[in-house]
């Protein structure tokens, strides 16, 4: 335990505090590091990942707010409201197919491809020029739905697509977007670990890793938070992208190895 568990906090701090810079939950960063180390799981890692991104959360969006960063609640709300739902069905998908699938790699594989997808659409978008301002309200919890299946499913976070998708159809700045992407991701896992708890039971995890994964998340949000603060739109425009660049490298080398098991 000692080594993997050394190995835990360091994946967790690393991702958390990027996360917290650029709006992801450090779930795209912490999932298939684990995978690739590949000391638990499936549904073990997707426990520590919910895990460590609830407590980044609450440290990064206490931090934003306290810095000055405005959130409309209403809107963040809305939205959450939509991703608590959406999460339970991620958490549904993701249960019935390990149940069908006769390796667990092949729903490894699928999340690995998912994960691609949306990086990929990110990129696309973060650097697109279009923008819309949506007004009808009743489409907020609906995008919440949405973005919080895709994200508990393939045990993201939501980050990659909330950040862009946020700029685009609510016309926010890179950083207002992350703050919004944190709030939202909150509550999409906070579900995600309650389902945890009533139907699978925390029993059935190894939680004496959360010893290493709580304290470097929360030291991870807390020090994400300061240095976005002090980072331009520009440059966290910039550690977006080249986070997601990192990410596509790291999944492709995940999804060679699954589909090795696979075949």
């Amino acid at each position: 335990m000692g080594m993997t568990g050394a190995v835990y906090f360091g994946v967790v701090l690393i991702a958390c505090v990027i996360g917290s810079i650029v709006g992801l939950s450090g779930g795209i960063i912490v999932r298939p590091v684990l995978d690739a180390v590949g000391q638990h799981d499936i549904m073990n890692i997707a426990f520590f990942v919910s895990s460590s991104i609830v407590t980044m959360t609450i440290v990064s969006t206490y931090k934003k707010m306290k810095d000055g960063i405005q959130i409309n609640l209403k809107v963040a709300a809305m939205i959450s409201c939509g991703a608590v739902f959406g999460g339970m069905i991620g958490n549904l998908i993701l249960d019935n197919l390990l149940a069908i699938m006769p390796n667990e790699a092949i729903v490894q594989l699928i999340q690995t491809g998912l994960t691609i997808f949306f990086v990929i659409l990110a990129i696309y978008f973060t650097n697109s020029k279009l923008q819309y301002r949506i007004e009808k309200q009743w489409t907020y919890p609906i995008i919440g739905v949405i973005l919080g299946t895709i994200a508990v499913f393939i045990g993201i976070g939501g980050g990659p697509i909330n950040v862009p998708l946020f700029c685009i159809l609510f016309g926010l700045s890179i950083k207002e977007a992350t703050a919004y992407s944190i709030v939202i991701i909150f509550f999409s896992h906070t579900v995600n670990i309650i389902t945890l708890a009533f139907t699978t039971g925390l029993g059935t995890f190894d939680v004496q890793y959360l010893l290493f994964i709580l304290p470097a998340a929360l030291i991870g949000g807390f020090i994400g938070s300061i240095i976005s603060k002090k980072l331009s739109e520009n440059a966290v425009k910039k550690a977006f992208l080249a986070t997601m660049c990192g990410l596509i490298l790291l999944n492709v080398y995940n999804g060679i190895g699954f589909f090795m098991q696979v075949i």
